[in-house]
């Protein structure tokens, strides 16, 4: 299955192009971009398009359509999810370079051309990347909880439940999920009753033999 990137670019032509170059590698999503459109809404739709990358033309003011270049197209998005995969894509990196808080996300639109390899390869890296860094926490939100439901957890395990669970929360600040450190907290709520339900049924069994 196909990684799926997003590229924004206020010329219809130039993501044609890039679909086209990259549509062995991955899937390549445009949007739709009129004269004079919002910002908050062109990050409306790359919100709902589900990718797991996205890259962005730096220079878009140029022709007149949007009043916004890439980096801040970038930064409004970083608000929303802060760790996602970004690249700015230029053919002007030194242009680029003072406006973009991330200069190593900045990549030249000519390594497609003259090293595509390279390019997927790290276009992939920075996909996989986040995605590790997702599953990690899934991971010891799953084993963790599993103990806690088998034999408690340690306030330093509990602590790191609700860190890993706190950090993946603040992965996407528009969820409307409830929050995920509201469940575990919930969660351990639930283990902390029953741990002290057998204890208490324990001391009365010992009681009991007593008399």
């Amino acid at each position: 299955m196909k990684y799926k990137v997003g590229y924004i670019d206020e010329d219809s032509l130039e993501v044609a192009k890039y679909e086209k170059d990259l549509r062995a590698y991955f899937e390549v999503i445009g949007y739709d971009i009129k004269k004079g459109l919002p910002l908050a809404d062109l990050i409306n739709q790359v919100y709902q398009s589900d990718i797991d990358l996205l890259m962005i033309d730096y220079l878009m003011v140029d022709k007149g359509i949007l009043i916004y270049n890439g980096d801040e197209v970038a930064r409004a998005f970083e608000e929303i999810k802060p760790r996602f995969p970004i690249v700015i894509f230029t053919h002007e990196q030194n242009q680029a370079f003072p406006h973009v808080d991330n200069p190593f996300n900045i990549c030249d639109k000519a390594e497609v051309k003259d090293d595509t390899i390279r390019f997927v390869t790290k276009l992939s890296k920075l996909i996989e990347q986040y995605k590790g860094f997702v599953s990690k926490r899934k991971d010891l939100i799953n084993k963790l909880l599993d103990k806690g439901e088998k034999e408690g957890l340690s306030p330093q395990e509990k602590h790191e439940l609700l860190e890993a669970q706190l950090e993946l929360n603040n992965l996407d600040k528009r969820s409307t999920e409830v929050p995920l450190q509201l469940l575990t907290d919930k969660k351990l709520e639930d283990i902390s009753k029953t741990t002290k339900d057998a204890e208490a049924f324990l001391e009365s069994l010992i009681k009991k033999n007593k008399k």
